[in-house]
């Protein structure tokens, strides 16, 4: 097993531990100094985690094969169409007919980045077509 996927590997498993304490401390709405600053800086974990994640997922990318890596994209591309409709059909039903189109494609795009790359950003020895 590689470094950096070991290292990806040991990010998420203590964002998923840190994420469940700042869980319990929000809806537990635990009020003192030491949890305060565990959820600033889990929020800043939280950031750089995202930038990481990307980062890793184009450095691993440029890996694989052309072929295989437009089959990644047409996945995410599709995926990004059909989150951002359900999405806005969504909030025209149940909230308003007032679309924000902005925040729709925001969670699209990031929900549809996250499925599609999974698999590039553990990339493996094996992956590697």
């Amino acid at each position: 097993m590689s470094k950096t996927l070991l290292f990806t590997k040991v990010i998420y498993s203590i964002f998923f531990i840190c994420t469940i304490i700042t869980c319990i401390i929000v809806y537990g709405n635990i009020d003192n100094s030491m949890a305060l600053k565990f959820v600033i800086g889990y929020a800043v974990f939280a950031l750089f985690m995202l930038l990481y994640v990307l980062i890793i997922t184009l450095f691993n990318a440029r890996k694989l094969k052309w072929d295989y890596l437009r089959k990644v994209l047409s996945k995410f591309a599709i995926k990004f169409v059909i989150f951002f409709a359900l999405n806005c059909v969504f909030d025209y039903i149940f909230k308003s007919p007032n679309i924000d189109i902005i925040k729709a494609a925001s969670h699209a795009l990031s929900l549809s980045f996250g499925l599609a790359f999974l698999d590039v950003t553990f990339l493996e020895r094996r992956k590697k077509l």
